[in-house]
């Protein structure tokens, strides 16, 4: 998946997770680190690969350990943050919905990059996903800045791989304000009632 198609994807994967379990619509601040969970292994990967540091774009940040590593560190600095801020400050909800936005964006990330090859039964090509215990080998798209790439792939938006989960994305976004601004309204206030 390119970076469009992994954050559509995150976001309707944290819009699943927030209606099964609070039954609520998601929260604008949890936007936040679901972006960056959808893009983080691309961000650690693709660089340190370029400049030869990694073997090859998947393989350190993709791994599920580092998933497991970085989605429990995270959750012990929230808990340990806890009762620092009031309850209806913007720190403090940040603090409540990050550990989970952030790791539903980054497993998103790895099952978008490996669903295929999960679905065709070929295992070995997602091998990353247990770096280092299965050496990776070096991708010659390595080779290339990914900055230089995604300006080549994002020159013709219209021919986007992931087109289609990047439009349902906006429609769910867009559906879920509207259903909001129409039906949230209590009748004596005008505030939105609190999404978590």
């Amino acid at each position: 998946m390119l970076p469009l198609g992994h954050l559509a994807f995150a976001y309707l994967w944290y819009t699943v997770y927030a209606a099964a379990g609070t039954h609520r619509l998601p929260a604008r601040l949890a936007l936040v680190p679901v972006a960056i969970g959808s893009q983080f292994p691309d961000l650690i990967d693709k660089p340190l690969a370029y400049v030869g540091v990694l073997t090859s774009g998947r393989s350190l940040a993709h791994s599920l350990f580092t998933f497991a590593i970085c989605s429990l560190g995270l959750w012990w600095v929230a808990t340990r943050l806890r009762g620092r801020w009031t309850s209806e400050s913007l720190p403090e909800r940040l603090r409540i919905v990050t550990p989970a936005a952030f790791a539903i964006g980054y497993l998103s990330h790895l099952g978008g990059d490996t669903y295929q090859s999960l679905l065709a039964g070929d295992f070995w090509s997602v091998r990353f996903l247990v770096y280092p215990v299965f050496p990776v080998s070096r991708s010659p798209a390595s080779d290339i800045a990914p900055w230089t790439r995604m300006f080549r792939i994002y020159q013709e938006m219209g021919t986007h791989p992931q087109l289609n989960v990047i439009i349902l994305a906006i429609v769910v976004f867009v559906g879920l304000r509207l259903y909001t601004y129409w039906n949230g309204r209590s009748p004596t206030t005008d505030d939105p009632p609190d999404l978590h």
